[in-house]
């Protein structure tokens, strides 16, 4: 029998709970707010949390879709591949409210949909080579100098930088590497490497270095030889290391900054443009902060009129996957206590706020 969700009315606030699993036993029981606080024990879910399992008592029996979406937003990883667009695609299921593109959106949700037979190898690897897709895509406008318009390609010009004939040489590498039918990830880590020991010496300090050591982490743990890797992750933390060293001349500083910019700009963005549609706020009320470098005052106005479109009509249901997203947006990734941009900005949450 294949796996499948317990009956709801089994389920507590806040899990899930699949059966006929083959892998356990009797079945598996997940904590679908694992990706906010890094702990299965609901003694760490904080009084936001706790409101918004509050709300979903309230809903009465969810769909099949809600609760896949749920599982979906459990997933979420601000480092994954798919990051921000990651976002764009739960925010239209949250407003179609139909779970309708099982794409993996980071390693989070430790294999709940992978249990009900959505993230296969076949599903994955086509992920990935979307991913060196949309990565040849942007160099080949940054080598023609185009406007950047999507979030890689704003990734790409903003670690790239100007061009100089070494950074071209280096994207026209890239681009005939991404477009190859196959990509081994041994010969695409040696070229990242020969890139950052031109302009750091030692990737290995590099993969040890603060926020986590992203994009550099590949340098510890891919395996020297081998084709297509499971993680899902590894090729673009791999181009985007490629960039950095590039871009940055081996500045440690400089590079984590930036991709750490990157991150925090669209945690940012998306978190206010949830949170003005969880508060109707108008769009113009979208607030921006003025040394931004990869999303302009005007592209976060975009991004909020997208999201507010994606959303639709608020009501229970979508209100309540809505607060679950923008919650786990704000926190995730976050319990190495640093601070971030969104904590110089309230307003970006306002509603978690009123809902306390």
């Amino acid at each position: 029998m294949d796996a499948k969700l317990l009956a709801y009315e089994y389920v507590p606030m806040g899990f899930e709970i699949v059966i006929n699993n083959t892998d356990v036993e009797m079945g598996k029981i997940w904590n679908l707010w694992h990706n906010v606080k890094l702990t299965d024990d609901p003694k760490s879910w904080d009084n936001e949390i706790h409101l918004v399992n509050k709300m979903q008592s309230r809903l009465g029996k969810l769909t099949v879709d809600q609760r896949l979406i749920r599982a979906q937003i459990a997933e979420f990883c601000r480092h994954c591949p798919l990051f921000p667009r990651s976002i764009d695609i739960l925010c239209k299921e949250i407003g179609d409210d139909r779970f309708s593109k099982p794409v993996k959106i980071g390693c989070e949700g430790r294999g709940l949909l992978d249990s009900l037979g959505y993230h296969d190898r076949t599903s994955i690897n086509e992920q990935q080579k979307e991913t060196l897709s949309d990565y040849a895509r942007s160099l080949k406008k940054w080598l023609r100098q185009s406007q950047p318009k999507t979030s890689t390609e704003s990734k790409v010009f903003g670690f790239l930088g100007q061009p100089t004939d070494s950074k071209v040489a280096l994207a026209e590498k890239l681009v005939r590497l991404a477009d190859s039918d196959e990509l081994s990830v041994s010969s695409f880590m040696r070229l990242t490497e020969n890139v950052c020991k031109r302009a750091h010496k030692d990737c290995q300090v590099l993969a040890r270095s603060s926020y986590i050591g992203r994009p550099f982490n590949c340098f510890t743990c891919l395996p020297k030889e081998g084709g297509i890797p499971k993680c899902q992750c590894c090729y673009s933390m791999l181009f985007d290391s490629s960039l950095l060293c590039a871009g940055k001349a081996g500045e440690t500083k400089l590079m984590l900054d930036e991709y750490k910019g990157f991150v925090e700009e669209n945690t940012l963005s998306y978190s206010v443009a949830i949170n003005s549609w969880l508060e109707e706020e108008p769009l113009k009320h979208v607030a921006w902060p003025r040394k931004a470098r990869h999303i302009s005052k005007d592209g976060a106005s975009r991004i909020a009129e997208r999201v507010h479109s994606s959303l639709g009509e608020k009501d229970e249901a979508n209100e309540w996957l809505a607060a679950c997203l923008l919650k786990t947006i704000k926190d995730n990734q976050r319990w190495r206590k640093r601070t971030e941009l969104i904590d110089d900005f309230p307003e970006a949450t306002t509603w978690l706020r009123e809902l306390t």
